[in-house]
């Protein structure tokens, strides 16, 4: 593990971070990607609709080698980033940081999760791009092996109990120990701002609807790429996925999947997009990955190392904000 200061600006940790990222946030675009690799494992029933009783899916090729059409469950990208955003906000409210920001009302425009994730105009905020790239997430396996429909009971509390045939509605859930291989992809951040959009991920565990009651996830980091181009999408990703699966080993649909293969047939697969890459990119996972996270969990854990790195985080936004309101001002004029 790497050693942790109490000082997050004089930590190892960021010293390795800011090798990969900028030291102050660019005005312009500078296309330099941070892919964040997971695999996450829904760990109850969860249910992934936009609107109705029935799962979102989408008909696409099963891999790149096989190329049979099936239908996989699809992991909607709002689905994926909005629980994260409000874990995000919780956080900044716990710390005081712009507890007045408000999604359907206004938006405050100075705090992290404006900065980073986007807004949209405001009465004198103007708007925000945001530098989370995201997309839908696709099910390894088809619709039809990990997907079952539960039946909704009305709710009697009288001493009578329910009465028979009181169901009222049926609605379609994806079962537990179903992976969804994603990327969530940081373009143009810090290392301060790269630890909160981490932070997010690693601890929001409710996903889609119904949360309070299930849609429990892990999300597993396996690996991390930097580089100025994205190498895969969540599509192919999957793809390549499945070929290992289902093509090179030859084994069935129905068999279960062990969490343990999947990350190291990930790791293979990030391995060959890599030597296919027409811009240098370079991959973090095994030893060095786990050092990282090893050492962000100590960070997180103390208050005076979580307290330098919030105030950094601040200031590295408060100097971003200052370069941007005279371009703003100027506009105005004319």
């Amino acid at each position: 593990m790497l050693t942790t200061h109490l000082d997050w600006n004089q930590s190892e940790i960021k010293e390795k971070l800011d090798r990969y990222f900028f030291n102050e946030v660019p005005l312009a675009p500078q296309r330099q990607y941070a892919q964040i690799v997971l695999l996450r494992e829904f760990e109850s029933t969860a249910v992934l609709t936009t609107e109705g009783q029935f799962l979102d899916v989408e008909l696409v090729r099963g891999g790149q080698t096989i190329t049979d059409t099936l239908s996989r469950v699809l992991f909607q990208k709002r689905k994926q980033v909005a629980p994260e955003r409000r874990t995000g906000r919780a956080f900044n409210r716990s710390f005081g940081i712009n507890e007045k920001c408000q999604y359907m009302r206004k938006m405050c425009g100075e705090c992290p999760d404006c900065l980073l994730y986007g807004f949209a105009a405001t009465e004198g905020e103007g708007s925000q791009r945001s530098r989370i790239l995201t997309d839908s997430g696709f099910s390894i396996r088809p619709y039809e092996v990990i997907q079952r429909s539960i039946t909704l009971n009305a709710i009697d509390d009288t001493t009578t109990g329910g009465v028979s045939g009181s169901a009222f509605a049926e609605r379609e859930h994806i079962r537990p120990q179903v992976y969804f291989p994603t990327i969530e992809t940081a373009v143009d951040v810090t290392s301060s701002e790269f630890l909160y959009i981490l932070r997010n991920i690693l601890t929001t565990t409710r996903y889609g609807a119904e949360s309070q009651r299930q849609g429990y996830i892990r999300n597993i980091p396996v690996a991390i790429l930097f580089g100025q181009s994205e190498i895969l999408s969540n599509l192919s990703l999957v793809q390549h996925l499945y070929d290992k699966l289902y093509c090179d080993q030859n084994r069935g649909i129905e068999t279960s999947l062990d969490r343990d293969e999947l990350i190291e047939l990930i790791k293979q697969v990030l391995t060959d997009a890599q030597s296919q890459s027409y811009l240098p990119v370079q991959i973090m996972m095994n030893e060095e990955l786990e050092q990282i996270l090893s050492s962000i969990r100590e960070i997180w854990k103390s208050k005076e190392a979580n307290d330098s790195w919030l105030q950094q985080l601040q200031k590295e936004h408060q100097t971003y904000k200052k370069k941007v309101k005279p371009k703003k001002e100027k506009k105005e004029e004319k």
